[in-house]
């Protein structure tokens, strides 16, 4: 079921404010670099480590305390790589870190501890860009900056939006953030936060497609350097298929007070930082958003029948306690609603959904009380306590042929879960490093389902899912990272998860070695087997059998997944860098229809779905995912990505097929440039060309879909069309000023710029009396000011 077919993406306007220039100052604009240096397995603090800010002259540096922490003021505007040493560890360097005068720059710094030991600092330094946070990953896993959600064109402060310009990584239709990661499904995509699992955190979610959203629920005010997963993940993640965003929020400013304010079409964002008190280290940190088409609709500014309106919370209390360790707070949170009116005229009617109405309710929530403590030099221990849940209400009803609305669907899916979750990092010497860890997840539900099976019938309207209770979800991992040399490291671990509600169970190896067999150049493979549960309605369908009600899927099995992948990277030299993964996955125990070809393998979204579903699938991703990649450097950089793979799957009918996803292949060219205007100000400009397989569909049966006025698919030979190649073209362009005591930025992102046509099947027309594709051509402009103090 379609939840609409204009959306926010639907609506082009520009909102344009003025702010009127201020004249510049004469005297050199500088700015606090400030941070923390630890180790990166323990997360012990470091004393006595330096940092130095290259490229200043006279060249500015300090060391750090006994707490790890250090700071150097006035430093003068502008990019710089910040080198940081350490006896006994591998030195680090944090490419072109940006300086302005809105905010003070805290970086939080982990280094690695060199395997052989020496008297003196002699090994080289890194600066391996995009190298993930999490220590046990081997492959497949890069970590992403706040700052590429806004600077990689057709981002849009989206975390998954940015990631569709990584290898391995395509798109469907471009009003939905959704992924497809190499040839999966995006529902077999999960995101955590702060370490644990959470519902999609999107507005509008799983609208058009499960998996995905119209707009992130979180504020890049917020986010902090976090890891994205595409294949063969460490041992602490479950539940996911496809890929994982292990989302990271940072801490307020121990120091100082700041604020942020932006608007623009996607929203009006009001945020604040700081200590609570002055000259004590508690922080709190948080942004708001109201949706700025709620607003302007509102107003009736906006001449639209139909205007989402949404707004979120994010936020963080950050509560060090000395021994006592370190106490956060933290949340996210969203509120939606979204109605369409009927057209009582049925002369205008077009498709079907004009004679849809529909009123729609979304909240979501998660927050989180974490502790972390650093028992001596060498051991971590992280637990958390968190509760988060959804409550999702849609209303449909539609025109019969006598122009009275009769009930077409009402969706009530009312689902949470408390989580406690606690990890043990266990740093033997400089070679071994042990994380234990346990995640228990009480599920609550309240799952209430209606609809017709026949649109065209309303006599046909039934309960199809019923459920109220709650279940467990349980899991133990180990992970063990040796490093038996600088050059040769092995990871290996193991997850044991349990699903109460059909008494499931899995373990499943996870293993990943990388060899840098001459210097610049590395192998590596990995290996994972993965695991993940349906949503919890899918359980709940309900049948009459023999006047009985019975649960036809309640026993279902957890679907499977084996994750093959080998890799080649090349530091071709400091600032470019070459990564070449060939992979293999095999899926299998992936609920389908018995005797057919459906297969929850291409799940795109289906409100009403409501059939008996058996553990009868398998299917197999092959490809190779390439990477060419130049950091921003002097100013200057690009990401050349290309991905060629093949999809297939066989259903209950025994039959081998193209996977709806089977998009063949995928080639995205990123580029930028900053242009600094004198001291102070700052121009980028970001281009982007995605070049995308198109998606794969059923034929349709044209006679009997001109028949019964509605379309109608042929399953028997299910994904053997393919729609035309997709083309977007995106660019960003950026100019910040720094003042004083402020910096504003203006961004002008602009989505598919050259107006390429997007699908969304096909539909009866009522007017001309034919089947035709649903094509949209959705120019989206978003014209933002941001000032920071």
């Amino acid at each position: 079921m379609k939840t609409g077919k204009h959306t926010i993406f639907q609506i082009i306007f520009l909102i344009s404010i003025w702010i009127p220039a201020i004249p510049g100052l004469s005297q050199t604009l500088t700015q606090t670099v400030k941070g923390k240096i630890f180790d990166n397995e323990s997360q012990a603090p470091l004393t006595d480590a330096n940092i130095v800010v290259l490229g200043t002259n006279p060249v500015m540096g300090t060391i750090s305390d006994i707490n790890g922490n250090f700071r150097i003021p006035e430093v003068p505007l502008g990019r710089y790589n910040i080198r940081v040493s350490y006896l006994g560890y591998e030195q680090a360097i944090i490419p072109e870190v940006m300086i302005t005068t809105g905010k003070e720059v805290v970086l939080n710094i982990g280094l690695k501890q060199s395997v052989n030991q020496m008297s003196e600092v002699t090994v080289n330094a890194y600066s391996r860009k995009g190298k993930p946070l999490n220590s046990m990953a081997t492959i497949s896993a890069r970590s992403f900056t706040v700052e590429e959600t806004r600077r990689y064109a057709g981002g849009l402060d989206d975390p998954a939006r940015m990631a569709s310009a990584f290898a391995g990584v395509t798109v469907g239709n471009i009003q939905d953030n959704a992924i497809i990661i190499r040839g999966n499904s995006p529902k077999g995509v999960s995101w955590r936060l702060e370490g644990v699992e959470i519902p999609n955190p999107n507005h509008f979610p799983n609208g058009n497609v499960a998996g995905g959203g119209a707009v992130t629920i979180f504020s890049s005010q917020l986010l902090s350097n976090s890891d994205f997963f595409t294949g063969a993940f460490p041992a602490e993640y479950s539940n996911a298929l496809a890929g994982v965003f292990d989302m990271k929020l940072r801490n307020g400013n121990s120091e100082t007070r700041e604020s942020t304010v932006q608007i623009g079409l996607l929203g009006i964002d009001v945020a604040s930082e700081g200590p609570f008190k002055r000259g004590k280290s508690a922080t709190y940190l948080f942004n708001y958003r109201y949706s700025t088409t709620g607003l302007l609709s509102g107003m009736g500014i906006i001449p639209s029948q139909q205007v989402p309106k949404y707004q979120d919370l994010s936020f963080k209390l950050n509560f060090p306690a000395q021994k006592a360790g370190t106490f956060s707070l933290w949340g996210i949170g969203g509120i939606d609603f979204n109605r369409e009116p009927e057209s009582l005229d049925s002369a205008k009617w077009e498709t079907d959904w004009d004679r849809i109405y529909y009123n729609w309710t979304l909240d979501m929530g998660a927050t989180g009380l974490t502790h972390k403590i650093t028992l001596g030099n060498r051991t971590l221990l992280n637990t958390t306590v968190a509760a988060s849940g959804t409550r999702n209400i849609m209303n449909q009803k539609r025109l019969d042929n006598n122009l009275e609305l009769r009930p077409s669907a009402y969706l009530a899916d009312k689902s949470g879960r408390i989580t406690v979750s606690s990890y043990l990092i266990q740093k033997f010497n400089a070679k071994h490093t042990l994380k234990v860890g346990l995640n228990d997840q009480i599920l609550f539900y309240n799952l209430n389902m209606n609809g017709t099976s026949d649109e065209n019938q309303p006599d046909t309207y039934r309960n199809f899912v019923k459920g109220k209770g709650h279940s467990n979800y349980a899991e133990f991992y180990a992970e063990s990272k040796y490093d038996i040399s600088n050059r040769l490291s092995v990871n290996a671990g193991v997850n044991a998860n349990y699903f109460a509600l059909n008494n499931d169970w899995a373990i499943d190896p996870r293993f990943g070695v990388k060899w840098e067999f001459a210097p610049g150049h590395s192998f590596s493979f990995g290996y994972g087997k993965h695991d993940q549960m349906e949503e919890l309605k899918i359980y709940f369908i309900s049948k009459t059998v023999g006047g009985k009600t019975v649960y036809p899927n309640k026993n279902l099995g957890l679907s499977h997944a084996q994750h093959f992948v080998f890799g080649y990277d090349w530091l071709i030299n400091d600032n470019l860098h070459l990564k070449i993964e060939p992979y293999y996955q095999h899926l299998y125990n992936v609920p389908g229809i018995k005797d057919s070809s459906y297969s929850m393998i291409n799940f795109k979204q289906d409100w009403t779905f409501s059939d008996s579903l058996v553990n009868n699938s398998i299917g197999k991703n092959i490809g190779v995912d390439f990477t060419l990649e130049r950091f921003l450097y002097r100013n200057f950089y690009y990401l050349v990505t290309a991905s060629v793979f093949n999809s297939k799957y066989k259903g209950g009918d025994g039959v081998w097929r193209n996977t709806r996803y089977n998009k063949g292949y995928a080639l995205n060219i990123l580029v930028g440039k900053e242009f600094f205007i004198g001291k102070n100000k700052v121009l980028g400009i970001n281009g982007r060309l995605n070049y995308i397989g198109g998606e794969r569909y059923s034929p349709v049966l044209m006679a009997k879909s001109l028949e019964q006025k509605e379309v109608l698919y042929d399953e028997t030979n299910a994904f053997t069309d393919k729609e035309s190649p997709m083309y977007y073209l995106d660019f960003t362009i950026t100019y910040r000023l720094n003042k004083k005591h402020h910096s504003g930025v203006w961004a002008l992102q602009v989505k598919n710029a050259l107006g390429s046509p997007n699908y969304d099947g096909f539909s009866y027309n009522y007017r001309t009396r034919t089947i035709g594709k649903e094509e949209d051509v959705i120019v989206l402009p978003i014209l933002s000011y941001k000032i920071e103090f």
